[in-house]
């Protein structure tokens, strides 16, 4: 009897179809893995169009944070990372639609602004102002030589001065008590 005898049955096919059997699915297994590893991690690792470092300053009755940070534009969203001591310790992702804040928490613009700032202000406002653009539809707008400045005033509502001063950004609601700063290093 051989090692593959029992009972004076030849098994060496049969274990050599299980061997191969097992080989094809093992193979399969592993693009199937690498194939689902591309689709997550590959779609995720998105490099951005422009990214900066920046001094950012975010003061709210909801945040209080003023340490170095990223600015990333991406295709779909305006991501800003605040850091201190090389840890990300702020999160804001900014959506057409939505704004995320941490690792899962996401909301309408209008719920975010009315939750963290107090009062709901136009759509594109947290963004043009991280990316240094005028808001509130150009209103009160005044071009300077290096800039501009912006000067919003609605009784009972806002007290807003915003500046973009090379590069250096300045936005504050003092009816709301905000203050957001963006710095070159």
């Amino acid at each position: 009897m051989g090692p593959f005898d029992l009972n004076g049955r030849n098994y060496n096919n049969f274990v050599l179809k299980i061997y191969l059997k097992v080989v094809e699915m093992i193979k399969n297994s592993a693009v199937f893995l690498f194939f689902i590893f591309f689709i997550m991690f590959g779609c995720a690792m998105k490099e951005p169009k422009e990214q900066q470092s920046k001094f950012i300053v975010i003061k709210t009755d909801q945040f209080k944070y003023a340490d170095m940070g990223f600015i990333s534009n991406f295709e779909d969203r305006l991501n800003i990372q605040i850091y201190a001591s090389g840890e990300a310790i702020a999160t804001i992702d900014i959506y057409k639609n939505k704004i995320c804040t941490g690792t899962f928490e996401c909301m309408s613009k209008q719920e975010f602004y009315k939750k963290t700032f107090g009062y709901k202000y136009p759509d594109e406002t947290l963004e043009n102002i991280f990316l240094g653009k005028p808001i509130f539809n150009n209103f009160n707008l005044e071009k300077i030589s290096n800039g501009f400045t912006q000067k919003i005033l609605k009784n009972d509502e806002y007290d807003i001065s915003y500046s973009v001063v090379n590069g250096d950004i300045s936005f504050s609601d003092k009816m709301r008590n905000i203050i957001i700063k963006v710095k070159s290093r």
